[in-house]
């Protein structure tokens, strides 16, 4: 019924348009949602996005990574009821990554300790999570949410599969926006593998490319924490496959100007969530962005000012290097156009290497500060 309501922010523009419906683009997140961390302001602008008109979030599905599969599905209901949004259906995935857990304090003494491991860390009591002992379902979690229990249900449909039959339904339509580790698309390429080509594209938040990595020296958390999903997906025949990195993300700080501007625009039910948990989300656990540049590069992609086309893969194999991006551009000896010269099975990508700094913030601050008729 919400979606009927939706306040049309592009009618002055739609207005000049023929008879022909605006097909607002398919939307799916898929998310290791915690509570008003990046993730979260993600998907505030892509509720935004969709209570617009501008694009159609049609679901919600959950990963592992910063945290497991029962508290981001919790995280993700919860929040989307305290902003209004209980239409927007949520899909559990998985947070086994494909060749299953790892076993952290062992690679930790072979190959030292993690930089930062997600959901593999029991910050309760600073040590590796027992992973025997991690919550098993999204209303009976370990620990008492911070919102409380959502009234709204997940569906039973698992994840990978409202995947499938999303872009079986809407063949050529549908975006997937990965910003956890890349389980659930992986299961779902293997379950389907014409998923890729039938699909609109993926856009990615994860990898280093050229810098070090922020989960070990050598990988990003995402790709680290199912370092066999990501290639896999890598390689699968998009459409069009777009990798936000964390190489952006170490340019696009967050500082208390951002708070400032919700402030004095605090006039919805997410600008007042937001800052509502400003006093325990603080400044310094919010030095990056990360998921957030994924809607809105994909919203407003003029904003991109250094697109670079690689061939790219993840070294998959236990070791130094588990998760680590490896590119390949144009050189004497290789074609970016044909693929001479580039590894077999290795697929290109576009790689959002710089944006419009300026151009970003005052857009993500508009998406999260208009006021919609759904509230």
């Amino acid at each position: 019924m919400l979606k009927k309501l939706r306040f049309v922010f592009l009618a002055a523009a739609l207005s000049c348009l023929s008879s022909v419906a605006f097909a607002a683009p398919k939307v799916i997140l898929d998310t290791d949602m915690a509570y008003l961390n990046d993730d979260a302001l993600a998907m505030f602008v892509l509720t935004q996005a969709d209570n617009a008109g501008m694009l159609d979030l049609i679901g919600v599905t959950t990963v592992g990574g910063n945290v497991f599969v029962p508290e981001a599905t919790t995280a993700t209901l919860r929040q989307l009821e305290l902003i209004g949004r209980h239409d927007i259906p949520v899909y559990q995935g998985t947070d086994e990554p494909l060749a299953g857990f790892r076993n952290m304090r062992e690679e930790a003494r072979l190959y030292g300790m993690p930089i930062f491991c997600g959901a593999y860390w029991d910050f309760s009591h600073d040590d590796f999570t027992d992973l025997s002992k991690r919550s098993r379902h999204y209303l009976k979690l370990n620990n008492v949410p911070p919102y409380g229990y959502p009234e709204t249900r997940a569906k039973e449909l698992p994840a990978w599969d409202f995947i499938i039959e999303s872009v079986k339904e809407n063949p050529g339509e549908v975006t997937i926006m990965a910003v956890g580790a890349a389980t659930n698309i992986a299961t779902a390429l293997r379950k389907y593998p014409a998923l890729a080509e039938n699909a609109a594209g993926i856009i990615y938040m994860g990898g280093d490319i050229d810098v070090p990595g922020n989960a070990t020296a050598a990988a990003e958390m995402n790709w680290f924490y199912d370092p066999d999903a990501i290639k896999l997906c890598l390689s699968a025949n998009w459409k069009k496959q777009t990798i936000v990195p964390d190489d952006l993300s170490r340019h696009i700080r967050l500082t208390q100007a951002f708070y400032d501007r919700l402030a004095k625009n605090n006039n919805n039910s997410i600008t007042k969530l937001i800052l509502s948990g400003s006093k325990t989300f603080t400044i310094d656990e919010a030095q990056y962005v990360w998921d957030v540049l994924v809607p809105v590069i994909f919203l407003k992609p003029e904003i991109i000012t250094d697109l670079q086309e690689r061939y790219i893969t993840v070294d998959e194999r236990p070791g130094l290097n588990s998760g680590r991006a490896v590119s390949w551009s144009q050189q004497s000896n290789n074609d970016i156009k044909t693929g001479k010269g580039f590894p077999e099975g290795v697929r290109k990508a576009d790689i959002v290497m710089g944006i419009d700094a300026t151009a970003f913030w005052d857009f993500y601050v508009h998406m999260l500060t208009f006021k919609s008729m759904v509230y």
